[in-house]
Parts: C-alpha cells; sequence; structure tokens
C-alpha cells in the first residue's frame, strides 16, 4: 500500500528517550481531508502520526520516531490523569503518553459508524499496523506486542476525557486475530469472529479486559472461566474506584 506524505508543525522532535510500544486508534469525527488539514494546521495544536480514509487511503503525518500531540496524559488531577488510564503503563509510566505511542486516526464520525471500519479500512489498518510493527522492530530494535495492552483505543489512555474514542464498533478483536494470522505467515488457524448475536457482548468484554479477544468460539478450561471471573471482580472494583479495568489473561 502506498502512504500519502504530509508534514505536520504539531510535533516534538524526538521521545525524549521513549520508545513506542503502544499503538493508539482514535476516530476523526469527520472527513478524510478535513482531518489531514486540520491535523497538519498550526492553529489545530493536534496532530496524528497516520489517518487512515474509509477507501483506505493512508497518510503519514509524523515520523514515528517523533512526538505527536493525540494522546496526551498529565500527571495531575484532570481528567486526563494517568492516574486515570486504563492501561497499567500509562499509570505506571506517569509521564505524557505522547512519548511512547504512535497514533492511527481513522475517517468516520461516531454518530453515523459507532466506530465500525468500513472493510477497506479494516485492510489499510491491518497493514499499517504491520508495517507499523515492523518499522518500530528495525528502527529501535523492539517488538510492539499483538494484544490489547498495545494496540488500543484513545478511550484506553484517557477514558474520562475521550470515552468514546474510537466507539464500540471498532473491530480491535478482528485486527488482533488478523494481525496474528499474518504474523504466523497463514490463515489457518486464526481465531473466528464471534457470532452476531455476541458481538455487542464480546467487543464490550474485549474493551473492558475482562478477555483478550481472541478465541470467541473456544471452550474454555475451568482455570480460564476462572480468570475471567476474577477479571470481572476486578473489573466491578475499579469501576467503583474509578481506576482501570482488568488485564485479560490466558488467552479467554
Amino acid at each position: 500500500m502506498n502512504i500519502q506524505q504530509h508534514t505536520s508543525p504539531n510535533v516534538n522532535r524526538g521521545r525524549q528517550g521513549w520508545i513506542p510500544d503502544i499503538i493508539v486508534c482514535h476516530i476523526t469525527e469527520g472527513a478524510f481531508n478535513g482531518a489531514v488539514s486540520w491535523l497538519t494546521n498550526p492553529q489545530s495544536q493536534v496532530s496524528s502520526h497516520f489517518v487512515v480514509a474509509q477507501d483506505g487511503r493512508i497518510a503519514q503525518l509524523v515520523p514515528i520516531t517523533d512526538t505527536a500531540w493525540a494522546n496526551g496524559t498529565t500527571t495531575g488531577a484532570d481528567n486526563r490523569s494517568n492516574r486515570h488510564s486504563r492501561l497499567d503503563a500509562v499509570r505506571r509510566r506517569n509521564v505524557n503518553a505522547n512519548l511512547y505511542t504512535i497514533s492511527i486516526e481513522h475517517e468516520g464520525r461516531l454518530t453515523e459508524t459507532g466506530g465500525r471500519l468500513t472493510p477497506a479500512q479494516l485492510e489499510a489498518t491491518v497493514w499499517l499496523i504491520g508495517h507499523i510493527r515492523s518499522e518500530v522492530r528495525r528502527i529501535f530494535n523492539t517488538e510492539i506486542p499483538i494484544s490489547r495492552d498495545n494496540i488500543v483505543g484513545h478511550a484506553d489512555i484517557t477514558p474520562q476525557w475521550k470515552p468514546n474514542c474510537p466507539g464500540a464498533g471498532f473491530q480491535f478483536d478482528e485486527i488482533i486475530q488478523r494481525l496474528r494470522a499474518n504474523e504466523s505467515g497463514s490463515t489457518a488457524g486464526a481465531a473466528p469472529i464471534p457470532s452476531r448475536w455476541a458481538r455487542e457482548a464480546w467487543e464490550w468484554a474485549t474493551q473492558n479486559r475482562l478477555t483478550d479477544g481472541t478465541n470467541p468460539q473456544g471452550t474454555p478450561t475451568r482455570e480460564q472461566m476462572m480468570q475471567l471471573l476474577y477479571n470481572y471482580d476486578r473489573f466491578i472494583s475499579s469501576n467503583s474506584r474509578s481506576q482501570a479495568s482488568p488485564e485479560a489473561s490466558l488467552g479467554i
């Protein structure tokens, strides 16, 4: 695939020694061309590394070696505070999350799509994330894991600031399944997507870290069931304390 190159002035050169290991997905709430124009406008004071159009076009606005202004967090007590994040890495590091994240904006409006990508957009996003992982491997000599702790939404970074970005319909589980299949060099053995009647519940459980988003039609073992119940208990407890959702584990 081709990547259109644009230049955003809204950038910090370098990453202050941090290595990017989290890819953050967003929704533009507008058209592709308008989003690229806004994210390259110095008056906007925002930017993203990439933008993916609904027809599959990809634009790059910021080099992945530099810091885009897309996922800013604070060390204070406001609604962008690191301590509110659903991700352990964000809470633990307690620095501006822009320093170690790579952002992808996706053309769409939440009221129209619910965050769900078009087939061409989904295909482009899977390819782009694979490309980003390859570039991070080449430049930084490190791997970005294919997991829901490393391929996330803006709502995972700052749930109080951007609770609906990129939207409940965003296909995180399918993207991760396809990336894992691509990593193995074959589509054989790729986990199926959930049944239509269970899709909303599955996406909710994945976004809230009750499950890692894989193998939706698999039969769980008793220990996996115990882990699922444990995750749910942590989710309920952390919600009451306005902290992060539990981490998924053990492939459930």
